[in-house]
């Protein structure tokens, strides 16, 4: 299969000011995201009222309810879903019982789109690697040269 995504988009309200990224210009965005990346739009799903309820919104119960094969949601910015990690934790939890992903079209630098791409980024800790050292070959002292007679003319007192 290659690439497949099913895109969804909602009105994202910015907090102080209370301006919106409307839904046509993440659309555009990623639909740019899309031909770059090669990546092909098998649905469109959106809502135009954006709530922190997020599983509750129509537009989210019908990209649940596609039946569309895909490996990836497409996003304009998580944003558009939620800016509080434990509801966005949730969807990318129903997405990998999907075995599909979230992937946004805009690269952020907020806490919550870092967490969302570290999400993908889980890989157990390893232990150092423990490597063997050569021993060091024992060192000998060696002889330090003493000068004949020590020179303080360049030095000078501070006046008094």
């Amino acid at each position: 299969m290659g690439k497949k995504a099913i895109a969804y988009v909602a009105d994202i309200i910015l907090g102080n000011t209370g301006e919106i990224i409307p839904r046509d210009r993440q659309r555009a965005a990623i639909e740019r995201h899309a031909r770059e990346e090669g990546i092909e739009i098998v649905a469109w799903f959106e809502d135009e009222i954006w709530t922190e309820d997020l599983l509750a919104r129509p537009g989210i119960k019908a990209l649940f309810a596609c039946e569309t094969d895909c490996d990836r949601i497409l996003v304009e910015r998580c944003w558009c879903l939620s800016r509080h990690w434990p509801e966005l934790r949730q969807f990318l939890q129903v997405l990998e019982r999907r075995n599909a992903r979230l992937e946004s079209a805009t690269l952020l630098w907020d806490c919550v789109s870092q967490q969302a791409r570290q999400y993908y980024r889980r890989t157990p800790i390893q232990a150092p690697v423990q490597r063997e050292q050569a021993p060091a070959p024992a060192a000998e002292p060696r002889p330090v040269a003493r000068p004949a007679q020590l020179r303080f003319a360049g030095l000078r007192r501070k006046p008094a």
